[in-house]
């Protein structure tokens, strides 16, 4: 009983630092300042007129659809974008612990690679840069196959930033999960971040000032709030329930 109520005491101090995440994201949605591409050019404009350019720093959140001349290629599904995540994973069987001694699976990652490029942001009226170094970027999944194998105890994979040729020992190889995630050309989403004219170059990128977060999402201002004010309600009631139980067991191990 006593494991038991550390068990949750420790899961409730995961899932409140969770929710104290989700908090700090949707502080950083609420201060920044919604706005167009065309209004940031003309406030480029005036801050430019009166004191000179290179110094403006807003934090704000601007919509638009993403474009590039010269977009990345995903590594698998070879799609124009301007990031990719790709992920490959092994799944495999071995004996169980169990004094059935049944055979169990598991999964690992055995490769994992991301990239990103300088793109702009385009609306009707503009577009503006984007430097997304640092950001947390929501991407569209396009591939999740599992792939199986002729040798079970073995592995082998070419891609631009993998080429392995392993074997596994006494384990029985399933497959290998290919998993990837793009944000392609043309994709609409939402960034939250620091748009600044360093340089003479108007450009959305990384906040300076602590607390606010660097967001580019799938999801716009309203979908994005929603989904972080669920996010931050469900963390807070299951940080909750776990040290309720985790009381409860200590209460229960003491007496």
């Amino acid at each position: 009983m006593g494991l038991f109520a550390h068990l949750c005491l420790t899961g409730s101090a995961c899932l409140f630092a969770l929710e104290g995440y989700y908090r700090l994201k949707l502080k950083g949605m609420q201060v920044a300042n919604p706005s167009s591409i065309r209004e940031l050019q003309q406030c480029q404009q005036q801050v430019t007129q009166e004191i000179g350019s290179g110094s403006w720093r807003e934090y704000v959140q601007v919509i638009g659809q993403v474009t590039t001349s010269q977009p990345l290629l995903s590594e698998v599904k070879r799609i124009p974008c301007v990031y990719y995540k790709t992920i490959i994973s092994r799944e495999y069987e071995k004996e169980g612990s169990d004094r059935h001694n049944r055979r169990e699976r598991h999964w690992e990652i055995i490769g994992r690679h991301e990239q990103s490029t300088l793109f702009f942001l385009r609306d009707q009226q503009g577009e503006i840069e984007v430097n997304p170094l640092g950001a947390e970027i929501e991407a569209v999944q396009v591939l999740d196959e599992l792939r199986p194998v002729d040798k079970p105890h073995s592995f082998a994979v070419s891609l631009g930033f993998l080429s392995l040729n392993w074997r596994f020992g006494s384990t029985t190889t399933l497959g290998y999960r290919y998993q990837e995630w793009v944000l392609p050309l043309g994709q609409p989403v939402s960034v939250v971040g620091m748009v600044s004219d360093q340089g003479g170059v108007l450009r959305l990128q990384k906040p300076q000032k602590r607390g606010q977060k660097f967001i580019i999402s799938l999801s716009f201002e309203d979908q994005l709030t929603q989904q972080y004010k669920q996010q931050k309600r469900k963390m807070t009631y299951a940080s909750l329930s776990a040290a309720l139980c985790g009381a409860c067991g200590l209460v229960l191990a003491l007496f």
